[in-house]
């Protein structure tokens, strides 16, 4: 019987670490020896240390960070031009809106002055100094300057203004409730300009190429005008350089 015992249950020197059928909780509670690989319970998972922090680059700027052309461009609406009908006639412009006997003209001149004019008699400035921006030409005689539609007329026909009523277009060429509507410069400039986009004409100061398209754009939405393909391809250019 004594044999028979032994046989059945194998040799009292049998290391106890070789059972292999150990229950969850006792393999929650063993400590593996430094050396040994851990033992993982297949009901509990193994941590896994941390993986570092990757750091990706913004695909775009923070808003805090754009400038005032590249917050401006999407709000701008892409549109075909519509170039039929237009004729300037169709925009009654240097008027008198304020009936202090200056006209829109006269008022624009006034206020872009770099040295005041003294104004007398119907509106007549004396003494005055202006400055073109456009080509950096300083001049004391206001009758060689143009008072620029920043937006040409016609290309605000061509950008919607074919749908406004004649009392919206006479507001729109006479608009001093915005300084950039309106521009003072040298005339030679402004008929160089005539009624091309930016996509056909800049400044030739370049210098001040990134003013003049990012005013070209708050203008445009100014008065809710919108821009052709091309149009839009020059001014996205320039938001990717003027600062």
């Amino acid at each position: 019987m004594i044999i028979w015992f032994a046989s059945l249950f194998g040799s009292s020197d049998e290391p106890v670490e070789q059972v292999t059928s150990a229950s969850p909780t006792q393999t929650v509670t063993r400590t593996p020896s430094p050396t040994a690989s851990p033992t993982i319970s297949p009901t509990t998972e193994s941590p896994e240390s941390p993986k570092p922090t990757e750091t990706k680059k913004p695909t775009t700027k923070p808003a805090t960070e754009l400038t005032d052309l590249q917050v401006l461009i999407p709000e701008l609406v892409v549109a075909a031009e519509q170039g039929a009908g237009y004729d300037r006639d169709l925009f009654k412009h240097w008027i008198d809106a304020d009936g202090d006997g200056c006209n829109t003209r006269r008022e624009v001149l006034i206020a872009e002055a770099k040295v005041k004019p003294t104004v007398s008699g119907d509106c007549d400035l004396y003494g005055g100094e202006w400055y073109s921006v456009y080509d950096q030409v300083t001049t004391t005689d206001p009758s060689s300057f143009d008072v620029d539609h920043f937006i040409p007329l016609k290309e605000a026909w061509d950008s919607g203004a074919y749908a406004w009523s004649s009392e919206k277009r006479k507001e729109f060429a006479n608009d001093l409730g915005f300084g950039g509507s309106l521009i003072a410069v040298t005339a030679s400039s402004n008929r160089s300009k005539s009624d091309r986009d930016p996509y056909d004409w800049l400044p030739i100061n370049t210098g001040y190429r990134c003013s003049y398209v990012t005013n070209w754009v708050k203008v445009k939405i100014r008065w809710g005008l919108t821009v052709d393909s091309s149009e839009l391809a020059m001014i996205k250019e320039f938001g990717k350089t003027c600062k």
